[in-house]
């Protein structure tokens, strides 16, 4: 709890050190350091982009604490807080050498991404624990495929207009993503017994309908301020693909790891 509280406070210190001090702290693609790629996550040169970080991350990790309280999942939210804190990154920045090119990378909007990737999983969790609305397993992938396929348009918005292959392609993955969402909720409706009247239950349950409905839409929203129809800011441009990439992560480690678990403890 004390790394999640000191996070924001990290992020304001890197934004008041000296410029030529946190120039030396981007990560660099054509001359990579183990350092920068830890430290070019707390460096923000525009005030705007800070609060932005600051804002969601205040948003997103207490709702992520409270439907992991609500679920029983404390510990599995500590050692997702910790790995996203410390693991993703420095992970997230060698990432961008996958793609060659002169650049830098610096601010924390990959690792809010991390923490945004987890949502999917913990609403999942709450719905299950507390209504039996599930299996878990089923509803966190839908949510999150439902989530990426508005990601795929926003992400090529400034060029589906103008290029009718990129817009062709882009409709394609997205009727995709709409199939095998809707083919998940049905699964799933199916799946839980009396599901029409435990879902009704949730939505009438004081307090749990508002938790619900914020959490959806920060689903649904933080993606639209992540992945902007202009993506040119100031002194350069938005790393939509650092964002891509601290979504899907944050999901797949997190899924991942619960299933991996939950195996072990069936064997053992």
């Amino acid at each position: 709890m004390l790394l999640v509280l000191t996070f924001p406070l990290l992020l304001w210190l890197g934004y008041g050190l000296p410029l030529g001090v946190r120039e030396s702290l981007v990560f660099n693609y054509t001359s990579p350091t183990l350092l920068a790629a830890f430290t070019s996550a707390f460096i923000h040169f525009e005030f705007g982009h800070l609060m932005t970080n600051v804002g969601l991350y205040v948003l997103v990790v207490p709702l992520l604490y409270l439907l992991s309280v609500l679920s029983g999942r404390q510990q599995q939210f500590r050692v997702f807080v910790f790995t996203a804190l410390l693991a993703f990154p420095p992970v997230l920045s060698y990432l961008n050498l996958a793609i060659a090119r002169s650049s830098v990378t610096f601010g924390a909007s990959g690792v809010i991404m991390v923490f945004v990737g987890y949502l999917p999983l913990a609403l999942s969790d709450y719905l299950d624990t507390n209504f039996d609305i599930g299996p878990g397993n089923v509803v966190a992938p839908a949510l999150f495929f439902a989530s990426l396929g508005l990601i795929s348009v926003l992400s090529l918005q400034s060029v589906l207009l103008t290029n009718p292959t990129v817009l062709l392609g882009t409709a394609g993955l997205v009727l995709a993503t709409v199939l095998s969402t809707v083919l998940y909720s049905l699964s799933v409706y199916e799946q839980t017994n009396n599901a029409r009247t435990k879902i009704k239950s949730a939505m009438r349950a004081t307090g749990d309908t508002d938790l619900i409905l914020l959490t959806v839409l920060l689903l649904f929203v933080v993606p639209i301020i992540a992945f902007p129809a202009n993506p040119q800011v100031d002194n350069g441009v938005l790393n939509l693909y650092e964002h891509f990439l601290g979504y899907a992560l944050g999901f797949m480690t997190s899924y991942i790891t619960k299933t991996q678990l939950r195996s072990l403890d069936s064997r053992l």
